[in-house]
């Protein structure tokens, strides 16, 4: 595809979503902002996980946990055995958690 397709591919879906009315080009800008804001919080998540990649067994533990019904006590009580055995800092985990649930927030 050249840049004149691209462009008039382009103008034909902006000419769609803009035909659909203010409220659609209303929701369409709530629709960006998330994604600005969500992109920037999973970076922010990506880059800590990055700089400590033994803070992914804490998602996979968390998903694991959840995904079985666990209740909170129980979440807390495992993560903090994770913590302990993997040698991962408080403040790590305290720090991805946040991000999580500040990533919630969004959506």
């Amino acid at each position: 595809m050249d840049a004149l397709q691209l462009q008039a591919a382009i103008e034909q879906i902006l000419n769609y979503i803009f035909s659909q009315g203010p409220d659609a080009i209303q929701q369409l800008i709530e629709i960006l902002q998330m994604i600005a804001q969500g992109a920037a919080s999973l970076g922010a998540i990506a880059t800590l996980i990055a700089k400590s990649p033994v803070l992914m067994e804490v998602v996979n533990q968390l998903l694991a946990l959840i995904s079985s019904g666990a209740g909170i006590p129980e979440i807390a009580s495992a993560l903090v055995e994770l913590v302990a055995t993997l040698g991962i800092s408080a403040e790590a985990l305290i720090h991805l958690l946040q991000m999580i649930g500040g990533f919630l927030l969004l959506f």
